[in-house]
């Protein structure tokens, strides 16, 4: 690999030991991708760096070796939410309280070592950062170095800038460097689309089971979607993101692992430059009705038979605020229609702490509450990863939950059926017609 002189003296020791180090790790895993040289980092990092859960001490033992070395981040970052801190949200049992809270023992230390290492502020933990309400929102072609995937392919797709799927520590070590390896989707060449998914669906399907289906045929390479636009009245439009958000992060979790996709009319590179983004000798495949209704039946008959669900948990990735309040009428409606005041089952709503702080401002929460939701800004993944949580029959509309841990995908409308105590038991109608 090809080093400037600056590089090259911070590899050999100029500013450090520490640094030294965390400079050999991003050179070597140059070197094993191939890539020619070294790209400066210009944006706000956000990472997937794994928080400290019981037994994982290593973690914290790096963490200060780094903050010892004077390390830091060339630009504040943001890191994915955390489990539960705040367990009021969950209905738990004592054993559950317990197994939350000795898992979090290590947290408070984290957070300080973070913060030193460039974590931008008490809040910033997410796994929607490029919201506007969060705010870290790289412009289109910024050159940063992120992990997490959903976060990955909303930053490539929706944004146009420009990040490889980096693994945990190597996204902290790169912003820490200050540069990246030149390879993959941070390259012209890298961005070009090996696939033409035409997707021929009468109405706009359930993104996460479309992020699925494509997945499930290019698996981690780069698709040139086509068919969706029309849906949606204005490209620029919120709606538009939300969308994609939750397709993406199907796409990029469930079935294969994708971390940019060029959605024709809606993603800024192609609304832009059109299909100059299919390389020559692409593969092509169509996604009609019959393959979304194939897939929704196939989560529906994996989940039999089951007991009644105890838990409904919404926003994996976390919630935008128009989402947050989409649903909370939704929930009204079907509550009012079965004359009931409260959800008949535990029903947990999870967005950034920005956009609860948002949403405290008008009536959303309010209302979520008034009808005995909660809401958190914890990650619902690490929730599901309890011991003592994964017995429970959990169900949810994120797909990328689904795939992670044992809960049981069902249709939006299915789920805010059985929080509003409408269909809790018919196993029948979890098979779509």
């Amino acid at each position: 690999m090809k080093l400037t002189t600056h590089e090259r003296a911070v590899l050999d020791g100029a500013a450090g030991a520490t640094m030294a180090r965390v400079m050999a790790v991003i050179v070597r895993y140059g070197e094993v991708m191939d890539a020619a040289r070294l790209l400066p980092i210009e944006g706000c990092g956000h990472f997937s760096v794994a928080d400290p859960g019981a037994g994982v001490g290593l973690r914290l033992e790096m963490l200060e070796e780094l903050v010892d070395g004077g390390c830091r981040t060339t630009f504040p970052f943001t890191l994915d939410p955390r489990p539960p801190l705040d367990l009021a949200p969950f209905a738990l049992t004592t054993c559950q309280v317990a197994s939350f809270r000795a898992a979090a023992a290590g947290q408070a230390r984290y957070h300080e070592l973070m913060l030193a290492l460039g974590l931008r502020d008490e809040s910033a933990y997410t796994c929607t950062p490029y919201l506007e309400e969060v705010g870290n929102r790289p412009a289109r072609g910024t050159v940063i170095a992120w992990s997490e995937s959903s976060c990955i392919i909303f930053a490539n797709s929706v944004l146009g800038a420009r990040t490889n799927r980096n693994a945990g520590i190597i996204d902290l070590f790169s912003n820490i460097a200050g540069v990246t390896p030149a390879f993959g989707l941070v390259t012209e060449e890298g961005r070009l689309a090996t696939w033409l998914v035409d997707v021929r669906v009468p109405g706009l399907p359930d993104p996460q089971v479309l992020g699925a289906a494509i997945a499930a045929h290019v698996v981690d390479q780069v698709p040139f979607i086509t068919g969706l636009a029309h849906h949606f009245a204005d490209p620029l439009d919120r709606a538009v993101e939300d969308y994609l958000k939750e397709m993406g992060a199907a796409s990029a979790a469930v079935g294969g692992g994708v971390g940019l996709m060029h959605v024709e009319g809606l993603t800024p590179e192609v609304r832009d430059e059109g299909r100059r983004f299919l390389r020559p000798g692409h593969r092509a495949v169509t996604i009609d009705s019959a393959e979304i209704r194939r897939i929704e039946a196939g989560y529906a008959a994996a989940a039999r038979p089951h007991p009644e669900p105890q838990r409904c948990l919404v926003g994996c990735p976390h919630l935008s605020l128009a989402e947050l309040k989409a649903w909370a009428a939704d929930l009204e409606g079907a509550l009012t229609a079965g004359g009931r005041r409260s959800v008949a089952v535990e029903t947990v709503f999870a967005a950034a702490p920005a956009v609860l702080q948002d949403a405290s401002g008008g009536d959303t929460l309010l209302r979520l509450t008034d009808m005995g939701a909660t809401f958190t800004p914890a990650c619902f993944e690490a929730f599901m990863s309890d011991p003592h949580v994964v017995p429970e029959t959990v169900v949810t509309t994120s797909n990328k939950l689904r795939a992670y841990t044992g809960a049981r995908w069902v249709s939006r409308e299915r789920l805010v059926g059985i929080a509003a105590g409408r269909d809790r038991n018919a196993n029948d109608r979890d098979r779509p017609a």
